[in-house]
């Protein structure tokens, strides 16, 4: 019995280390795996923000816009016209891609019917109507081209009226690319193509002039 109160107390300490150990042993093994899992849940998260290779377009491939007008019936109808091929490739056009006046004039239906008007494309290509408009500041309009013929047979034309107030128009008719374009044997055949009109006033078709450099459209009329 004395033998037994002897050992009482380092049993007691014993087993109170033991019982610390395990504790200790468990709480380690549990913090362990809550880090290993957080490290894969972070993984996990990491790997599902990456971008899809699905979401990435293909090299070479088109553009939304681009094929959109690709697809179009007057694109396809004028795929194989001389004339819209060479206007594709004309460094005048080319110069004046990516001009928002430019995409919205095209576009204007009045610039689209005057442009088919034989005395409205003498008036702008003799150089008088630029000159008279970069002059209207100074003085009236009217008096300016009082002399010109062209001017006058077309002074009481309501459409050739309101083209004179685009300040597109206005602004485009000082720039020597636009004045070189609308002098083009190419662009004087297009202007008269329904399709053709019907195509400038596509969106898609804005959207490229704006932001496409024409070479997958000139590659698409090789391959219609």
């Amino acid at each position: 019995m004395a033998g037994l109160r002897k050992w009482r107390f380092p049993i007691l300490i014993g087993s109170g280390i033991i019982a610390a150990g395990v504790l200790l042993y468990f709480s380690s093994a549990r913090v362990s795996s809550d880090k290993t899992q957080g490290a894969i849940g972070k993984r996990d998260v990491y790997r599902d923000s990456q971008v899809s290779t699905a979401d990435i377009a293909a090299p070479g491939q088109a553009p939304v816009a681009t094929a959109a007008i690709l697809q179009s019936k007057e694109f396809k109808s004028l795929a194989k016209n001389a004339a819209f091929q060479s206007l594709l490739s004309d460094k005048s056009f080319l110069s004046l891609r990516g001009d928002q006046l430019f995409a919205e004039l095209l576009a204007d239906v009045s610039f689209q019917q005057m442009v088919q008007n034989a005395t409205f494309m003498q008036l702008v290509q003799s150089g008088a109507l630029p000159g008279a408009l970069a002059a209207s500041q100074q003085q009236d309009l009217n008096q300016w081209l009082s002399q010109n013929s062209s001017y006058q047979a077309l002074s009481s034309n309501g459409v050739f009226s309101q083209l004179l107030n685009n300040q597109a128009f206005a602004s485009l008719l000082q720039n020597s690319a636009f004045q070189y374009l609308i002098s083009s044997a190419a662009f004087n055949e297009l202007v008269k193509d329904q399709t053709f009109n019907q195509l400038l006033t596509q969106a898609s078709f804005q959207q490229e002039l704006l932001n496409g450099s024409m070479s997958q459209l000139q590659t698409g009329m090789v391959q219609q």
